[in-house]
């Protein structure tokens, strides 16, 4: 059985490492972020084929130094017989 999460999250950091953390992020496998401010709030989505996927990427983001934090936002999941 395979199944499928997408997830979307606001992610706070200082706002003199706006431009190098939305960078890191989008070097993350099943990360993105889509949007961002000057003043440190970024819009991020995370995808994959498993909870334990999507937490994995939460956590990196949330263990980079420059991160203050990081708020789900919505999750959506998808089971196998509906992909």
């Amino acid at each position: 059985m395979s199944e499928y999460h997408i997830s979307s999250f606001i992610v706070r950091c200082h706002k003199e490492h706006v431009t190098k953390n939305v960078e890191k992020i989008n070097q993350i496998e099943g990360a993105e972020v889509h949007e961002f401010e000057p003043t440190g709030k970024l819009i991020v989505t995370a995808e994959g084929f498993s909870h334990r996927a999507v937490s994995n990427i939460t956590e990196l983001i949330r263990d980079m130094p420059q991160v203050v934090d990081v708020a789900a936002v919505y999750h959506e999941y998808t089971p196998d017989a509906e992909m």
